[in-house]
């Protein structure tokens, strides 16, 4: 019957490709075993091979090799040289150009003269903001171009960049107070709010360029007061307001569009959804030593409990303002920054250690005159007068 025959063309049918399935599926096998086979025999460490690619939390990485004749990089100026990485290049500001390199060779990628007398620069995702603070000049840069570049009608005190390129900037208003002012990467005025109480002398946005936050010192009963506002751009008002006693401001800084970091000469706060704190380090319970953020826009700080002390506390604090990790430190250091790896600048030494368990990872010789180290990928570059330099 036709019909029969159909079905029985169908089984046949059916059956070829389930047989087609097992040889492509026992080829695999085979092929798996086979490159087993010769890992073994060539003794190769899976783990050393799965950490090529993945860092320690899982996060695909890579591994640079670099051109050993590119370094040591010279700079124009030793002066006033702040080194960073952007993304997986390095930007290095001194008190005449700044320069964008890719590490693997020190090949120049963008470099300017600035010509500010002193250059403040703040970093988000592929845009750097370069201020001449006390001057009237303010730049937008991505790691490649120019963005803008713009003349204030005030003299800038502060300012910071968001990763969509919007910027807040805080100004001396003609009354001798502040004004707070936001524009976005086409110059386009966002906002601008005038602070008639105390002396503003930080603000932050946040990453989505939305929210951003400023401080503002004051003198209340023959004490200095900070005072940290929180505002929405375009707010006729701030939503918070926060006192903070005991000890001098010295950073603020966006982790999320909701989590502020308040560091201070003698604490450690987070503000949550403009509305509350959250006191890590209560203000003057602790000293205050080196501090940087990874590239989560997480806190890595190092404190002391008294100011001559020897013995340091290095932390790991996430955004909701907890200690995930706490190293103790024998020594004081120079310079702390974060990657995949916390490095530490000793004054004869550098260190790196595990983010999330703490332990000594690698450790390299070094005398005094190096200011800064940095890791990108399986690179440390250090730098020091002059030059920039790399530690395989």
């Amino acid at each position: 019957m036709p019909s029969q025959k159909r079905e029985n063309e169908r089984k046949e049918k059916q059956l070829k490709s389930e047989q087609k399935t097992k040889t492509v599926i026992w080829v695999v096998l085979a092929l798996v075993v086979f490159a087993l086979i010769i890992m073994r025999i060539c003794e190769v460490d899976f783990k050393s091979v799965k950490n090529r690619f993945f860092d320690e939390n899982g996060r695909l990485t890579f591994s640079m090799t670099t051109n050993d004749d590119a370094y040591p990089y010279t700079l124009s100026s030793s002066g006033g040289i702040k080194v960073e990485p952007i993304g997986d290049k390095l930007s290095i500001l001194n008190d005449s150009t700044l320069s964008v390199i890719n590490p693997s060779d020190a090949k120049v990628l963008y470099t300017f003269t600035h010509g500010y007398a002193n250059p403040v620069i703040r970093y988000a995702g592929n845009y750097f903001c370069i201020i001449d603070q006390g001057g009237m000049r303010l730049r937008l840069d991505r790691a490649n171009k120019n963005v803008f570049e713009t003349k204030t009608d005030s003299p800038i005190v502060c300012a910071d960049v968001a990763k969509n390129g919007n910027i807040v900037y805080v100004t001396k208003s003609v009354n001798g107070k502040s004004s707070i002012n936001v524009i976005n990467s086409t110059l386009k005025k966002l906002m601008t709010f005038d602070v008639s109480e105390g002396y503003v002398v930080y603000c932050a946005i946040d990453s989505s360029g939305k929210k951003l936050a400023y401080a503002s010192v004051d003198s209340k009963n023959a004490t200095l007061v900070t005072t940290v506002n929180t505002m929405n751009i375009g707010d006729d008002e701030p939503r918070g307001s926060f006192e903070f006693k005991n000890s001098s401001l010295l950073d603020l800084h966006y982790s999320t569009s909701s989590e502020l970091y308040y560091v201070s000469s003698g604490g450690v706060s987070v503000i949550k959804n403009q509305k509350k704190v959250y006191e890590t380090f209560k203000e003057g319970s602790v000293n205050t030593v080196c501090f940087n953020y990874t590239n989560d826009n997480e806190l890595v700080y190092v404190y002391s409990k008294y100011t001559s002390s020897n013995e340091n506390e290095l932390v790991y604090i996430n955004s909701a303002g907890r200690v995930k990790t706490e190293i103790n430190l024998k020594q004081k250091p120079k310079y702390i920054s974060a990657t995949n790896d916390i490095c530490v600048l000793f004054p004869d030494k550098i260190v790196t250690y595990s983010m999330t368990k703490g332990e000594v990872k690698q450790s390299y010789k070094c005398d005094d005159s190096v200011t800064s180290v940095n890791k990108i990928s399986t690179k440390i570059f250090i730098s020091r007068h002059k030059l920039i330099d790399v530690i395989n």
